[in-house]
């Protein structure tokens, strides 16, 4: 090394975070023996001096947490954001954020600002585990050397980090069981993409449901349509205008609560009437739902849970920790799926 030595360098040339070298440093007796000894050699080799604003941070920490997002237009991430943010605040810590593209890889400048900016822990949100790709796990392994990673993502998803994630199984089974308790046998899926692994696994999971309770799989009734309204009227339009009336499903299941505002407003200008000639159910129980016309009943998947789940995890993990963690989704029903109608004999 040439010039003044860092702890970041003590800490890449040891193979640790920040945080392990200042508690060699101060002589944490809560150190491994053996990653002690590492650690020291490299110090003794270099004779580092750690600064005094570095002796100075309690326990090596800044008191602050990193939230990457892909999007924050998205009410879903946006409520994500706001529930880590106050559990942070609540605990004395802050919050910065930091966006990244749409199933783009993770920059390495990203993760060289994390690290130089010496955030205490980072979550990850949004679409970036799409597909498997080997820049996303090496970014995560280089920032797991300086600070504990979460990421609220589809289960499944292979990530040596916390993971905390919704119970992507009952989210598209709910409302299937739902409208089949209430007499509908033939049900639609609208919404997402099949090419990305949260969308794929939600129409995986509706398919698996139908054919459980021995309903139709139509390939027509399954329609990628996005994540926005004007998907939602799209995806409406093309499904009906490609079937017989006699064959239209009578149930829609849409990705989301916003998929599910655009099929509303297309289902109305073909002049249907709701829920007694479509019922629907959307997705993230989103503020507006019952203020719709009907109101929307829909899978609430508990975003706030997710985040102050997500935050409380890094508070107390080191560097490395690598957990599961599932919330449970739960159906809110209003009247859009027409459960005030009770059960009904439909074609």
């Amino acid at each position: 090394m040439s010039g003044k030595v860092t702890i970041y360098d003590i800490a890449r040339e040891a193979g640790v975070s920040t945080a392990t070298v200042t508690r060699v440093v101060r002589g944490d007796a809560n150190v491994r023996a053996s990653t002690r000894e590492k650690v020291q050699r490299v110090i003794d080799a270099y004779a580092y001096t750690p600064s005094a604003s570095a002796q100075h941070l309690e326990g090596g920490r800044t008191k602050t947490l990193a939230v990457v997002l892909t999007t924050v237009t998205n009410l879903y991430f946006t409520r994500i954001y706001d529930a880590a943010y106050w559990e942070a605040e609540a605990n004395g810590y802050s919050v910065r954020l930091f966006q990244t593209k749409d199933n783009a890889p993770i920059s390495r400048e990203l993760v060289d600002t994390l690290i130089r900016q010496r955030v205490d822990g980072v979550l990850f949100v949004g679409s970036i585990w799409s597909t498997d790709r080997r820049d996303l796990n090496e970014a995560l392994e280089k920032l797991r050397l300086y600070m504990p990673v979460a990421a609220i993502c589809p289960p499944g998803v292979q990530l040596n980090c916390i993971r905390i994630h919704s119970d992507l199984v009952n989210c598209s089974r709910l409302p299937v069981r739902h409208l089949h308790a209430l007499g509908h046998r033939r049900i639609a899926f609208i919404g997402g993409s099949m090419q990305t692994k949260d969308s794929s696994k939600r129409g995986e999971n509706f398919l698996e449901e139908l054919r459980a309770l021995d309903l139709p799989d139509d390939p027509a009734y399954h329609v990628d349509a996005g994540y926005d309204a004007e998907g939602g009227e799209r995806a409406v339009l093309r499904m009906l205008s490609g079937l017989d009336r006699r064959r239209w499903p009578t149930g829609i299941v849409a990705f989301n609560d916003t998929v599910a505002l655009g099929a509303i407003k297309q289902l109305k200008q073909m002049g249907l009437h709701l829920p007694e000639d479509m019922a629907i159910i959307g997705c993230d129980n989103q503020f507006f739902c019952p203020y719709t016309d009907p109101p929307l009943t829909s899978v609430d998947l508990h975003p706030e849970e997710l985040a102050t789940s997500a935050v409380r995890e890094l508070l107390v993990a080191r560097e490395g920790t690598a957990i599961s963690i599932m919330r449970e989704s739960t159906l809110i029903v209003r009247e859009s799926c027409g459960a005030a109608l009770s059960y009904r004999k439909l074609d």
